[in-house]
């Protein structure tokens, strides 16, 4: 049975979008990500989904990014020895259900208080995969994960959250990550300054929803120079992923990568030690 859900913060309510077209992307013969746990999630949820049917290019974008960050999680879990993954701003995230190769891992789910009520209420706690209520700008959930496992290496991934913070708060966050996690590593996708500056121009996703765009980064390296302990691994352009299913326009932006940046990016880095 479907249930109705209200969400008391306006960006809160953004998770359903991801959720969404993961599920639709798991519907397709050439699928980039298969996720057949958002479907089920999606059968439980009584909202007008079909508003974002025609969100066709954040329809791509939500699973691309999806994908390109389950690998950068893969890698490192094959890399390291004592792995701790963790979703900040998790939504509805099944990264913990998508990722088979997850040997000892731990994952770690992060969200506001009402989010992480919806998740256990909604998709269970795994045993490896912890659930934790907190702010995106506190740093008491930083400090319970550097006590709990003080050997673990972690990975940190910031999916569809860090555009509607304001940019002094990303340095914020980053910096504080950097604080604690020397060593790890740090995932997170971006807008660029061109939608940041614009009170027209926003993701076709989010038209019609009071979520604002409230910071834009174009240069993954503008990062290592405001905060210097964070190293770009990659910056990663949307439209040069699965190029087929972004049509013509979206193939002749990823030709040109300073224009795309503009709009939007993928970015990871090393936290020095």
């Amino acid at each position: 049975m479907k249930k109705k859900y209200t969400f008391e913060n306006i960006v809160a309510e953004t998770l359903l979008i991801p959720l969404y077209m993961r599920a639709k992307e798991s519907g397709r013969k050439d699928a980039i990500l298969r996720d057949p746990e958002a479907g089920r999630l999606v059968e439980r949820i009584d909202y007008d989904f079909s508003r974002l049917d025609g969100a066709k290019l954040s329809a791509v974008g939500c699973v691309v990014r999806g994908r390109y960050f389950d690998d950068a999680v893969r890698r490192f879990i094959a890399e390291r020895r004592r792995p701790v993954v963790v979703n900040v701003g998790c939504g509805l995230d099944t990264r913990y259900q998508r990722i088979a190769e997850r040997g000892n891992a731990l994952f770690v789910e992060m969200d506001l208080p009402e989010v992480i009520d919806l998740r256990r209420e909604l998709l269970p706690e795994p045993d490896a995969d912890r659930y934790l209520a907190g702010s995106l700008l506190d740093t008491g959930w930083m400090d319970d994960l550097r006590e709990q496992y003080p050997d673990g290496e972690f990975i940190f991934v910031i999916e569809g959250v860090l555009m509607y913070f304001r940019e002094e708060q990303v340095w914020q966050l980053l910096g504080r990550l950097a604080d604690r996690f020397g060593g790890g590593e740090v995932w997170f996708d971006v807008c660029g300054p061109m939608l940041a500056r614009s009170k027209h121009l926003k993701p076709d996703s989010l038209r019609g929803h009071e979520a604002r765009i409230r910071s834009g980064i174009g240069d993954g390296h503008d990062i290592e120079r405001r905060e210097p302990r964070l190293t770009l691994i990659e910056q990663g352009i949307y439209q040069r992923f699965f190029p087929r299913r972004w049509g013509i326009g979206g193939r002749l932006l990823g030709l040109l990568p300073g224009l795309s940046k503009q709009f939007s990016s993928m970015l990871g880095y090393r936290i020095r030690e």
